[in-house]
């Protein structure tokens, strides 16, 4: 059946220009079967059907339902159409291989435009599309063209590939420097390495493959050589446990030491005082190592020499039990005091008086009971030093009241005519005067 356009305005004006007998030509319609009449006003003038109109008013979306974006707007008719019929080719909106070879051969996507746009076919998101295949292209796999994985994908056919690393980079395994055969390394190479540099970045499970050796601080920044006989990668430590067992690896560091840790008795569980950053750093807890000796006031700020003889670290004063054995270490100090200690009787308590700051800020809080028991009221308030009451520095004997009032019987006998029971004696008056003056 052949379809035959509409009569239009120009094509009657055209028939009445005829000369008188002359008869309208029958012209077979030559663009095919469409899908409906199309207006030749679209393309042709009434001047004649060739050459067609420029441009076309032919709205090739609307008629046809296939919207010319892109580089197809840019093309000629003939360049799809290659005869009059336009029923041919026979295209859908989204039937890119009507026209276009699979140069991929079926092994992506069948529409085209799910990767391509009508712009260019090298126009194309491939990291974003790769993202969605098994492996995602990420650090130097960025860099790096398709062809150099898609070796024998000539022309863009792109077969599926094996996404472990070790199907492209087995001879970088069995080649390394660090020999990863010899050392049974596992060929899935993401558990130490990344995609940014196989010599970089290197993660590597220390702690699974050496049996619960962390690498931590100073450790994780040493070549694998400084414990590690390479490329076999035997341990130069072979009996360590663990990255607990510091003298299994440092058992030389610990016996050249200074101060002299065998000779002294060290333990060698180094963390006690040495830490993973540095060996000069070192935290001794004195308390602990010392016999419950803490390091207080002046004790914190003096040198080991002070009271231990280096390098043996032996102690200068052995039989001391802990902190608050001050006389263990002052003995001498007590004996040559000023005042008089050991003659006077005061107490080798030296915390009685004296801090752990200084020695010579005492603070003589308590009179000793079996001395004066009454060191207070008037006879604290009148006589504010041991002088006044002391020949010093020796004279710290036992005192009584008749020590300083012996000529005030006859006075004190007048005052207490009418006190029933008086004496005057010194243990009696305590009994009445407690705090040391009259009227109490």
């Amino acid at each position: 059946m052949r379809l035959r356009p509409l009569v239009t305005a120009p094509f009657l004006l055209a028939l009445l220009a005829l000369p008188a007998g002359a008869t309208a030509q029958q012209v077979d319609y030559p663009h095919g079967e469409t899908s409906k009449p199309l207006n030749c006003t679209l393309c042709h003038t009434q001047q004649g059907w060739s050459p067609a109109r420029e441009p076309l008013d032919f709205d090739h979306e609307a008629e046809t339902g296939f919207a010319q974006t892109g580089r197809h707007a840019e093309l000629t008719c003939t360049s799809c159409h290659l005869g009059l019929n336009f029923a041919e080719p026979k295209v859908s909106a989204a039937g890119c291989a009507d026209c276009h070879v699979d140069v991929h051969m079926g092994n992506l996507s069948v529409e085209c435009v799910a990767c391509h746009n009508t712009t260019s076919f090298n126009d194309v998101p491939g990291v974003a599309l790769h993202a969605r295949t098994a492996l995602p292209l990420t650090g130097s796999h960025l860099q790096v063209s398709c062809a150099n994985c898609h070796v024998d994908d000539t022309g863009g056919a792109y077969t599926t590939l094996d996404p472990e690393c070790y199907s492209c980079h087995a001879e970088d395994y069995e080649t390394a420097s660090l020999d990863h055969v010899e050392n049974g390394f596992s060929t899935d190479c993401e558990s130490c390495h990344n995609t940014l540099a196989f010599g970089a970045g290197i993660a590597f499970d220390h702690v699974t493959v050496s049996g619960g050796f962390r690498l931590i601080a100073v450790h994780s920044r040493i070549p694998c050589e400084s414990c590690h006989v390479v490329p076999g990668f035997d341990s130069l430590f072979p009996g360590v446990s663990s990255d607990q067992d510091c003298v299994g690896c440092h058992q030389d560091d610990y016996d050249n030491a200074t101060p002299d840790h065998a000779g002294s008795g060290f333990p060698t569980n180094c963390t006690a005082c040495h830490n993973v950053d540095s060996w000069e750093d070192a935290n001794f807890d004195h308390t602990t190592l010392g016999i419950n000796f803490r390091l207080l006031g002046a004790h914190s700020r003096l040198p080991c020499s002070s009271c231990h003889v280096l390098p043996d670290y032996d102690p200068l004063f052995p039989g001391v039990s802990s902190d608050q054995d001050c006389v263990g270490c002052h003995q001498l100090d007590y004996d040559t005091a000023d005042p008089d200690h050991a003659g006077s009787g005061f107490p080798t308590n030296c915390t009685a008086c004296h801090n752990v700051e200084r020695w010579d800020d005492a603070t003589f809080t308590e009179h000793d009971p079996m001395y004066f028991p009454i060191f207070s009221g008037a006879h604290r308030s009148r006589w504010g030093s041991c002088a006044d009451c002391h020949d010093v520095p020796s004279d710290f004997g036992a005192f009584t009241c008749f020590n300083c009032h012996e000529h005030d019987r006859s006075p004190m006998d007048d005052k207490h005519r009418e006190v029933s029971g008086y004496v005057y004696d010194s243990a009696e008056c305590y009994d009445c005067h407690p705090n040391g003056r009259g009227g109490d």
